[in-house]
């Protein structure tokens, strides 16, 4: 018997409009009064992660910016690891918008979220309910923070592939982590930092292997997770080049079907 569960967040956990269903919020509480252990894995930093955290109504570890910050149950933080500086500045040096002219730069610092520019229209159209949006910064002070993760946003998949090809020419193959958290989300942080080394220090924390783990996502940045935990499952709405590496996993209903709270009713007999 599995003894918990890691979960990805958007795509995964919440629903088509980045919400908890009603289904799911009963299933995690099912999930947690038979004891079994229950945590979020995110690319949100920790203020996006506890929002969704709160809305669930539980208070669980977070794991975020796809591993680089990791929080207990309590909000205490439990590591934290920064993209070294040689190869931010590499990155920050290109420029993005010649590869595509409505390409935006983001980011997560300590607690912070920034852009470069006004983006609340942006966001807003994405997510019209949404509470907190990103502060705007310039250019010249973006490029003197340090950062858990920065990503580059656009509608047009190709030029993000084209803007992917050349951060990697500037930086090195294995120097930094990058990846498309969905086809209009090119993201980089630490190279030392995925989702399953996080979970793994939770679980061992509390007693448990990455084995004794159930796992769910829907993004390249859930590959390590998916394939290392003891059984892990890609949601039916995952991005393409997530499906492409996962030849023996089992794909499952959407999140927008509540595919990942049914396979836990299944599996933990809910």
């Amino acid at each position: 018997m599995f003894k918990a569960v890691v979960s990805d967040l958007d795509g995964t956990l919440l629903n088509a409009e980045h919400k908890v269903s009603e289904f799911t919020r009963e299933t995690v509480e099912l999930l947690l009064k038979k004891g079994i252990k229950f945590y979020i894995a995110t690319g949100r930093n920790y203020l996006g992660a506890k929002e969704a955290m709160d809305e669930l109504g539980v208070k669980v570890p977070l794991i975020t910016s796809h591993g680089s910050v990791v929080f207990d149950e309590n909000g205490n933080k439990i590591f934290a690891n920064n993209l070294k500086r040689e190869y931010l500045d590499k990155v920050l040096d290109i420029n993005y918008r010649s590869f595509g002219k409505d390409i935006i730069i983001t980011g997560y610092s300590g607690p912070n979220w920034f852009v470069t520019e006004d983006l609340r229209e942006y966001f807003y159209n994405k997510k019209p309910d949404r509470t907190r949006y990103p502060e705007q910064i310039t250019p010249e002070e973006f490029k003197r923070h340090d950062f858990t993760k920065i990503f580059f946003l656009g509608e047009n998949h190709d030029e993000l592939l084209k803007l992917e090809d050349e951060i990697r020419k500037a930086v090195g193959d294995g120097n930094v982590s990058l990846l498309f958290a969905n086809e209009g989300s090119l993201e980089i942080f630490s190279a030392n930092c995925n989702k399953a080394k996080a979970a793994e220090v939770l679980l061992e924390r509390d007693g448990l292997t990455l084995k004794d783990a159930v796992s769910f996502g829907d993004g390249l940045n859930d590959y390590e997770l998916i394939t290392e935990t003891g059984l892990g499952f890609a949601m039916g709405n995952s991005i393409y080049l997530l499906l492409e590496k996962l030849t023996d996993t089992e794909v499952i209903e959407s999140n927008a079907e509540d595919g990942m709270a049914k396979k836990l009713r299944e599996l933990f007999d809910l």
